[in-house]
């Protein structure tokens, strides 16, 4: 059994932040703490950047809020036509949300719509994976592949038809499933009741960080397209540069029908989310989206917007997509090493970018990655926990996009440290 990590009665309970700048994170008693995770994989240029406060606090004292059927404000309409500029090929438009659960939900009845709108009501499946995870509201929980998200309770809200969310699974041992389970799955169900298929290109909170191989999302986008099925990608977390590329979906050369995103948008600054739509969706609805109901009070709200485009400037003026795939390099190799220096607690790292993982041994207790992430936390250091079985089990280390080789450095070090307490080793002695 692994031994509890050494503690410090400073950084054993839940600490209250104060303060945060760059990489950092400042708590009340005046400890730091190398933020790891970015947040939530949304601080994507990192805390207190000075443009982004500039411009919000610009726009705090022009206009705060319109509602998008009352006017147009000039920081949505700049954000769509830069959002459209990097966009997946075929996107034809962008719909504002709040939240990556609620850009999900917009997918959805995007799909239904089309559907509906081109005679085929019967398709109401939607194949979905487990492990995945796209929201915690309703639609968005009903295709999740996560059971520790579906406690019974939350059943009867969810509500839909037996069999009209259909999760397919990898084979025993693996993380994401190859296209012969999706194909297994899509003929079981029969291509002609199929909606959408939904697909986390990079996996995020549910598998650490795994991400599709090249050639089951070559086969998605030509299956889907083949049977008329909406192919949806959810890059709430890996999108807005994370991987090193605009998209995860790029590294396949592929793009989506819809691709959901969010958190990195406005780098944690602002809530703003968005779905981007391909044209042969707006084609078949042939009317304006907004009387679908899309949409929620704040969507595209002036001071989100200013914040987006302020993130967007950064991550274009410096570099950072270049910079995440430079350093995401830097980081796959460290954690290579901690992984052999540590090979009963540690079988490999996965990602793509600057959004990684560490998997857990699949002999190791269950609460393995959560102790980790304690220890890190003593140590200085902020991690996420990732996985829903032994397959997956695994810690998120995803630092800033604008993170710098010396900063890698930096966190190797407190992750050796976290690591050896966990191993129960001296980490001079690992």
């Amino acid at each position: 059994m692994i031994p509890a990590p050494t503690t410090a009665p400073s950084r054993t309970v839940l600490p209250v932040a104060a303060w945060a700048q760059g990489p950092y994170i400042y708590d009340a008693d005046g400890n730091d703490y190398l933020d790891g995770s970015s947040g939530v994989l949304n601080v994507n240029v990192g805390h207190g950047h000075p443009k982004v406060l500039q411009a919000i606090e610009a726009q705090l004292g022009q206009l705060t809020f319109v509602h998008r059927t009352q006017f147009r404000n000039d920081p949505a309409l700049r954000l769509t036509e830069r959002l459209l500029a990097i966009a997946p090929a075929t996107t034809a438009t962008v719909e504002y949300s709040n939240s990556g659960s609620e850009a999900n939900e917009c997918a959805l009845r995007l799909a239904f719509a089309y559907q509906h709108r081109r005679g085929k009501p019967q398709r109401t499946v939607v194949l979905s994976e487990e492990p995945s995870y796209h929201g915690m509201t309703a639609g968005a929980l009903s295709i999740t592949g996560s059971p520790n998200k579906r406690d019974p309770s939350v059943e009867p809200l969810l509500g839909q038809p037996s069999g009209n969310r259909v999760l397919v699974r990898p084979k025993p041992g693996r993380r994401r499933a190859t296209h012969e389970e999706w194909a297994q799955a899509l003929l079981g169900v029969g291509p002609s009741k199929v909606a959408a298929i939904v697909i986390e290109p990079l996996g995020g909170a549910s598998s650490g960080a795994a991400p599709i191989d090249i050639a089951t999302m070559q086969w998605l986008r030509r299956e889907t397209r083949n049977n008329g099925i909406v192919l949806i990608a959810d890059e709430v977390m890996s999108g807005f540069g994370r991987t090193g590329k605009w998209w995860a979906c790029d590294h396949s050369s592929i793009a989506p029908d819809i691709l959901t995103s969010g958190k990195g948008v406005t780098g944690g600054y602002t809530s703003l989310a968005v779905t981007f739509v391909a044209d042969t969706i707006t084609a078949a609805i042939a009317e304006p989206l907004g009387p679908i109901a899309l949409g929620h009070t704040m969507s595209a709200n002036p001071l989100a917007c200013a914040a987006a485009n302020a993130v967007l400037s950064v991550i274009e003026d410096e570099g950072l997509l270049s910079n995440a795939a430079q350093t995401g390099g830097l980081l796959a190799e460290t954690l290579t090493t901690l992984c052999g220096r540590y090979p009963t607690l540690l079988s490999d790292q996965s990602g793509i970018g600057l959004m990684r993982a560490l998997h857990i041994n699949a002999d190791q207790p269950a609460d393995t990655n959560k102790r980790i992430i304690a220890a890190a936390k003593i140590n200085g250091l902020v991690l996420c926990t990732a996985g829903i079985g032994k397959a997956t089990n695994s810690v998120l280390v995803a630092p800033p996009l604008n993170s710098t080789l010396e900063l890698i450095d930096e966190l190797a070090e407190r992750l050796d440290k976290a690591l050896a307490a966990v191993a129960g080793i001296g980490a001079d002695n690992a």
